[in-house]
């Protein structure tokens, strides 16, 4: 998978449905600062799926967790090939934590507060493990800038050792950190969603006032008219 260019970066977290008008609008800035070339590319860029988009979007808005979920993958290889069956859960945990933060803020951005089908996750999950398979393709997820949907093939870096079964306790304790995280995530993908709603209402509102004024100077005209005519 290449990389993209630079502006056409841009383009790989947007929301599904802005894809088209967002890239009209880069590629008439790049033109306007003849960027031809970069134009060109822009325009030849096509519309990823919406699952593509969802976790370029997820890896934007938590970076961290892209950038752990890559490096902890990018260990994990060689750790398996040495044999530290430690460091190997150690890594196996840690990229399976920040690739689950990645997956719930995700499939939130393709649900939209809607419940997702099993399907979609599965789709969302499977992607970002196909990513984290091939260092290539883990730069990319780092940069939320994949253009397609990976699939993993061959050698899987992430399914060679045995996993210990973890005591009653240490189960327990791993749960409640997954609800917490799981909360944690809602909760952050809830704050989001009221800026985005706030920013709409605002520019609504500033609409809304301009559309006001320009009433309010049309009638101020048509009265002043009128007095003139009587």
């Amino acid at each position: 998978m290449a990389d993209p260019p630079n502006d056409a970066e841009k383009l790989l977290a947007v929301a599904p449905e802005d894809f088209v008008e967002e890239r009209k609008r880069l590629v008439r800035k790049l033109r306007d600062e003849g960027r031809d070339d970069e134009a060109r590319a822009v325009a030849a860029t096509k519309k990823p799926t919406p699952v593509v988009l969802a976790v370029n979007r997820a890896a934007r808005d938590r970076p961290q967790a892209a950038k752990d979920a890559a490096r902890a993958a990018d260990k994990l290889g060689r750790a398996q090939l040495s044999g530290k069956a430690d460091d190997y859960r150690t890594l196996l945990s840690e990229m399976e934590q920040a690739s689950a933060l990645l997956a719930d803020v995700a499939v939130a951005n393709l649900s939209r507060g809607k419940s997702a089908s099993e399907a979609m996750r599965r789709r969302v999950r499977d992607h970002l493990r196909g990513a984290l398979s091939s260092d290539e393709t883990r730069q990319l997820l780092a940069r939320g800038a994949l253009a397609e949907e990976v699939e993993t093939s061959g050698f899987d870096a992430f399914a060679g050792l045995p996993r210990p079964k973890p005591s009653p306790q240490r189960a327990r304790a791993s749960a409640d950190a997954e609800r917490k995280r799981r909360a944690l995530a809602k909760l952050q993908k809830d704050i989001a969603d009221a800026r985005d709603a706030l920013d709409e209402a605002e520019r609504r509102a500033r609409d809304a006032t301009r559309e006001r004024d320009r009433l309010a100077e049309k009638l101020k005209a048509l009265e002043a008219k009128a007095e003139n005519t009587a």
